[in-house]
């Protein structure tokens, strides 16, 4: 394995489960300093000890994303700790609710946006100057195939992810001058108890059946697209969008 992240801060929100994990864990193999962000001090202590236990140079950080103040605070703590500026940032952190249009409620919306996508705002507002100041850096914001091709019950999903988008686009070309790229990953069905636990037994058939590839994806498999897009092997690539979905948005099917 490459270590192509030799003592580079990464910053990963939403690392204590499921794709942030998995992300942790392959930035992790690749000699990054890992600042672990999660709202859950339970479940971040638990992820971070997985990981030192690997021999990963990780930390944990509790943090609600959704709230300026406390990103601020926390990416100046990163790099007050690790005595370096942020190099990568990951923000994979979300929190979904599928609804039917007349459940949706204010509440929900508003966390839903707060936590996938004004996240976003303030943690770029947090490290943008830090990454310039090293000389520039990478961002990967986690959508979702759901900004292409939605479903039922995904109204205020699919604005979330189409906005992300969106960010991705207007931040990459902002934050060009100051050697910053920015791009997004859209996964489609990935293999973790959160994704796949929202359908039955019947639609993960259906859905199967119509899979190009025949099966869902794995959470490593986002990771190591995450990887490449923080990596220099990707340097021409700036404000993209890339699909990761086992062909189903191109599917005839």
């Amino acid at each position: 394995m490459k270590r192509r992240f030799e003592n580079v801060v990464c910053v990963i929100t939403g690392a204590a489960r499921g794709i942030g994990m998995a992300m942790a864990e392959r930035f992790a193999s690749e000699g990054a300093w890992l600042a672990c962000v999660d709202v859950s001090a339970h479940r971040l202590a638990t992820s971070v000890d997985v990981l030192q236990a690997s021999g990963a140079q990780a930390k944990g950080y509790v943090c609600n994303v959704g709230n300026r103040g406390s990103v601020l605070t926390t990416m100046a703590d990163i790099q007050r700790d690790w005595n370096a500026p942020v190099g990568v940032l990951v923000n994979n952190a979300v929190w979904a609710r599928f609804q039917p249009l007349n459940e949706i409620d204010e509440g929900t919306v508003q966390r839903m946006f707060a936590v996938g996508l004004q996240s976003m705002i303030w943690t770029l507002q947090a490290v943008a100057p830090q990454m310039a100041s090293r000389g520039g850096g990478k961002v990967i914001n986690l959508c979702s195939t759901a900004a292409l091709q939605t479903m039922p019950n995904a109204i205020v999903y699919a604005a979330l992810k189409a906005g992300v988008m969106g960010l991705t686009r207007a931040a990459a070309v902002e934050l060009s001058p100051q050697n910053i790229r920015v791009n997004c990953i859209l996964p489609g069905m990935i293999g973790t108890p959160t994704s796949i636990g929202q359908f039955d037994d019947g639609v993960i058939s259906e859905r199967l059946a119509k899979m190009p590839l025949g099966r869902f994806g794995d959470p490593s498999e986002i990771a190591a697209l995450a990887a490449f897009l923080a990596s220099d092997e990707s340097s021409y690539v700036q404000g993209s969008s890339m699909v990761a979905d086992g062909g189903w948005t191109v599917s005839t099917n």
